[in-house]
């Protein structure tokens, strides 16, 4: 009987444990169901939003690149098409083949010069093989360019069976159109660009997933306070993003037209010279040497832009390596005797002692040349310029002061702008191209380094970059 009893009891108990720990089983099933998802929308969700923003930014983001490309590239073509147009005027025989090595090995690019009848005198890529090339009159950017002046498209390259991006710009010499220049582009290096940004996207995307699962698990009570920050990070993010943007584009603006103003300024004396002009040896001395002045100013204008392109794609320097700052400095002033000399400018610096700073000595003397060089422009004839060097509190002051002209405050807060000028005229008298102090800017960036400037109308300015 006492066994009985016992056996039941122990029955009883076992049914008790069992039904409390189907009860939280249930419990817990329930909850994690619920839990489960509501975590599968979320991810649902924040899938379809990154899919979506990331197809259309892949998708502005190419059509902007392509555009580009296609605007360098008849860039390129008209460059190209100046300097055949200068070696003909110079009575030079032309050696296409020579010039589409040099010009693609330059360039990277694949350059080819066809006459008008559609008969290939030159193809950087084919090399001497050229005369087999079939005509390519029926090239659907050959006819454009001879219909229009400049052509474009988009094909499969019927010699290289390669898909190309093509611009090709007509060469008028005297009336008559003697040459077409064309510039391909293999289309499959803008399609890497395309399949790297998927690939990064799609791996932020799971990376971001995979992260918000793990949080929502094991913090849940939390779990809206992480999306929230989420949210507003976006927010943040496209806020920047557009703010880039826009400076890109205000970049590419001001770029075209920077370069469309020495180059109409080139083709309108040119076309001045090929229509009589160049008989009258005084005019011709005189265009010449203005087309000579705005080539160079061209010049000087790209490199500044390929530096700044070079600053923004190494945004990180080198503290490794010590610079000696009064040795860079004097450096510098020793190479700009010509133009200092030229305004009877004296030079006065005062460095205390022998001071160092980590970073790349290329850039630093990049910075404090365009520093010099700024006050020597603004300075009138017979000024002085001071270049000082000190260290204080464990900081680093350079400081170039001039006694020139002195710039409005006004203009202050937009001095370090791309192609911001104070006074136009003067600056493009004096050959600026409106990069100068971006640059100073950048390369402060890479230094960590800060920029102070104090000016004042009629005493001058003194601009001061502070190191760490």
């Amino acid at each position: 009987m006492k066994l009985r009893e016992f056996y039941a009891t122990q029955g009883r108990e076992r049914r008790r444990r069992t039904s409390f720990n189907a009860s939280r089983v249930l419990y817990f099933v329930k909850g994690g169901y619920m839990k489960k998802k509501f975590l599968l929308f979320s991810i649902c969700l924040i899938l379809i939003s990154v899919v979506i923003t990331s197809a259309i930014s892949i998708n502005v983001n190419i059509n902007n690149f392509i555009a580009e490309k296609e605007a360098e590239m008849l860039t390129y073509c008209r460059l190209i098409n100046m300097a055949i147009t200068e070696e003909y005027e110079m009575g030079i025989n032309v050696d296409y083949m020579e010039l589409a090595k040099d010009y693609s090995a330059e360039m990277g690019i694949r350059l080819t010069f066809i006459d008008p009848k559609g008969k290939v005198l030159a193809d950087s890529v084919e090399g001497p093989a050229y005369v087999t090339m079939e005509n390519h009159l029926g090239r659907e950017e050959v006819t454009e360019a001879l219909l229009t002046g400049t052509g474009n498209s988009n094909r499969e390259s019927d010699t290289l069976g390669a898909e190309f991006l093509y611009v090709a710009d007509t060469l008028e010499y005297k009336g008559d159109k003697v040459l077409i220049t064309r510039v391909a582009l293999e289309i499959h290096r803008l399609r890497m660009i395309n399949d790297f940004i998927v690939r990064t996207s799609l791996i932020s995307s799971v990376i971001g997933v995979l992260i918000a699962v793990v949080i929502a698990i094991a913090y849940t009570n939390t779990l809206l306070k992480p999306i929230n920050q989420m949210e507003r990070q976006l927010k943040i993010t496209m806020k920047e993003n557009k703010k880039a943007e826009q400076i890109r584009k205000d970049f590419v603006a001001n770029v075209t037209h920077e370069l469309k103003t020495p180059l109409t300024s080139i083709s309108g004396f040119v076309e001045t010279l090929q229509d009589g002009a160049a008989e009258n040896p005084e005019i011709r001395t005189k265009f010449l040497d203005i087309i000579a002045i705005e080539a160079a100013r061209l010049k000087r204008l790209i490199e500044d832009i390929l530096i700044i392109s070079d600053i923004e794609n190494k945004r990180e320097v080198n503290t490794d390596s010590d610079i000696n700052v009064r040795e860079s400095i004097m450096e510098i002033l020793a190479s700009m005797e010509p133009i200092i000399d030229a305004k009877n400018i004296k030079i006065t610096t005062s460095f205390a002692y022998e001071i160092y700073i980590g970073g790349n000595n290329d850039r630093f003397k990049q910075l404090m040349f365009n520093l010099i060089e700024n006050a020597v422009k603004y300075s009138q004839p017979g000024g002085t310029i001071t270049v000082t060097a000190e260290r204080k509190e464990g900081r680093v002051y350079i400081s170039v002061q001039d006694k020139g002209i002195g710039i409005p405050e006004e203009h202050l807060p937009r001095l370090f702008e791309r192609f911001y000028r104070v006074d136009k005229s003067r600056s493009q008298k004096e050959g600026g191209t409106g990069l100068g102090l971006a640059i100073v800017k950048h390369i402060a960036a890479l230094f960590e380094a800060e920029i102070k400037v104090e000016s004042e109308l009629g005493k001058g300015s003194t601009f001061t970059v502070i190191f760490k």
